[in-house]
């Protein structure tokens, strides 16, 4: 960054198509969805009652919102 340009923000121009700009994932859709079915089980392992309903709660919930996310970008 040229110091004398204060309003320059560090981005170079990119000329690539939009497709070939949006990153990728940190981990594939799989691999995402294998950690959660873990989870899971690692739940119905060690946990009973009450905590055992909140985690399977919360581990579906984050299961969901990842295949919905997957669902919205397949249809774009």
């Amino acid at each position: 960054m040229n110091p004398a340009d204060p309003d320059d923000d560090d981005q170079e121009f990119d000329d690539r198509p939009e497709s070939e700009r949006v990153p990728r994932p940190a981990v594939s859709f799989r691999t995402a969805m294998l950690v959660y079915a873990a989870l899971v089980v690692f739940c119905l392992a060690t946990l009973r009652g009450t905590p055992l309903f909140i985690a399977l709660l919360i581990v579906c919930a984050i299961a969901l919102k990842t295949w919905v996310a997957r669902a919205r970008d397949r249809l774009q």
